[in-house]
């Protein structure tokens, strides 16, 4: 098959379907920084009418139970697929009088909720930190099987309480209160600085909006917000902090450098701070968590590159001004609608938010700053974990 050629796929490598009486007809999946990836797959079901009412689904193919660890590739070719692993969080039968009518069969469709292999991370503990940032999340992830990717900060020491609180939700608060990017792929945890790269190999999904008849553009619409007095999201803010002082009883004012020269000012707390430091500390991540204050959202021809934390290219002239170039992916949907018997009929669309720091072009940091590589996926006691989560 050319490297050219779109062709939308979506199939369930596990459990092993050994039934050709099933196929997905529709697949949904959602990514973004700091949640749980979401993954819808509608299976369509042709139950035989000969078996009984009870027992259809065990001639046409098996139905997934709750929790049962599902491995779903989707594309849109050979050289663009992506996996995903995760467990089933529910199913829903949609069926009405209007589906396709046969004498031998009936068509019954089952679509599935699955969640990614970060969801185990969502019981309540109660306990306290005092390490470095990236100590504590490489305890949390290796404590599931599941790799760390951490970016060594100059934070140092914290203390931190959790108090009935899960632990992913304790690693995705501090990550936002140090001003870093929590991004769960597959059985890796990525937890960097927003501008750190986390594209594989070299190259960067492209897209076009020429505008030119005769010619398919794979940009069918593109908004942008750009303005430093502009409301959320698309703003650029000079963020402070206040620290109090016991002896003297003043309130002494934190500016974060990388914000310094916005025109619109904002605080990274309500309350004031106990140390110089700890001031410093919230200005410093409240303005490195906002560094890519200039967004837009667009939705684009499927590529199943495209990843929360790597980068896309835009171009064409139909895109306006001060576009073009590099942006960073924060958020990204895919949707494919898969026709059983015509590939021609399939689609596969993209929907995105992407950012960068600053209005013409993207300041990509480097990524060999990253602990513990990123390994294979495994299933063992039913459980995904990755093989290889290093070492403390």
């Amino acid at each position: 098959m050319p490297i050219k050629t779109f062709a939308p796929h979506a199939s369930i490598v596990h459990p092993k379907v050994t039934s050709a009486r099933q196929y997905i007809t529709r697949m949904s999946g959602h990514f973004r920084e700091g949640a749980h990836p979401v993954v819808e797959v509608t299976v369509q079901f042709s139950a035989p009418r000969s078996a009984n009412m009870q027992g259809w689904l065990m001639h046409s193919g098996n139905l997934l139970e709750e929790g049962t660890p599902v491995h779903v590739v989707f594309g849109s070719g050979p050289h663009q697929r992506s996996d995903f692993h995760g467990y089933v969080h529910s199913y829903r039968i949609t069926t009405a009088e209007t589906d396709p009518k046969y004498v031998m069969n009936a068509e019954v469709a089952v679509t599935y909720t699955l969640t990614g292999a970060s969801s185990d991370m969502q019981s309540q503990r109660s306990r306290s930190w005092r390490a470095s940032p990236s100590f504590i999340a490489r305890s949390i992830c290796r404590a599931y099987r599941l790799a760390p990717r951490v970016q060594k900060g100059p934070a140092g020491l914290i203390e931190r309480a959790q108090h009935s609180q899960s632990d992913f939700v304790f690693l995705r608060d501090m990550a936002q209160e140090l001003g870093l990017r929590l991004v769960v792929e597959g059985t890796t945890i990525y937890l960097t600085e927003p501008l750190v790269s986390l594209r594989r190999g070299r190259e960067i999904p492209s897209f076009h909006l020429t505008k030119l008849k005769g010619i398919r553009d794979s940009v069918y619409s593109f908004d942008m917000l750009s303005g430093e007095l502009e409301p959320d999201p698309g703003k650029r803010t000079r963020v402070e902090s206040f620290a109090y002082n016991r002896h003297t009883r003043h309130l002494s004012r934190t500016v974060a450098h990388s914000s310094a020269s916005a025109r619109h000012t904002s605080y990274a707390t309500t309350l004031p701070s106990a140390s110089q430091a700890e001031a410093g500390t919230r200005a410093n991540g409240t303005a490195a968590a906002s560094s890519l204050w200039v967004q837009a959202s667009a939705r684009v021809r499927g590529d199943a590159r495209v990843r929360v934390g790597a980068e896309v290219w835009f171009q064409g002239v139909g895109m306006g001004p001060r576009t073009i170039g590099t942006w960073m992916v924060r958020e990204v949907s895919h949707h494919l609608d898969i026709h059983p018997t015509d590939p021609r009929l399939s689609t596969f669309r993209s929907d995105l938010v992407v950012g960068r720091n600053r209005p013409d072009g993207l300041d990509v940091l480097r990524q060999e700053e990253l602990t513990a590589p990123a390994g294979a996926t495994a299933l063992s006691t039913g459980r995904w974990h990755a093989q290889h989560i290093g070492e403390r």
